[in-house]
């Protein structure tokens, strides 16, 4: 099973997840990176969904933020993970189920 196209829309997911909640939290850019520790060009990749964070990392960011772990991955639905995405080539990948449910 190909999972490369799910695992690219489920990092983008998170990564906007936690500028989400970092958003919310008040808490800067260079602030959370400090905090957890880590760079300000690895979050901005971690952001963006092109970085692969550790789950210790995952860890790390829902504490400093204050919201539980579960938090990063709201919206995901409650489907497996290769019925996240469809891929039609043209339209690239696109959040079926999930959003339905969210």
């Amino acid at each position: 099973m190909d999972t490369g196209k799910t695992c690219t829309y489920v990092r983008r997911h998170v990564g906007g997840r936690i500028e989400e909640l970092r958003e919310r939290s008040g808490v800067s850019q260079t602030q959370l990176a400090k905090m957890i520790p880590m760079n300000r060009t690895y979050y901005n990749d971690l952001v963006l969904g092109k970085a692969n964070p550790t789950l210790d990392k995952l860890v790390k960011i829902a504490d400093s933020l204050g919201v539980p772990l579960t938090e990063l991955f709201f919206g995901l639905g409650d489907v497996p993970p290769h019925q996240l995405v469809e891929y039609d080539g043209t339209e690239g990948a696109r959040a079926t189920q999930a959003r339905e449910r969210s």
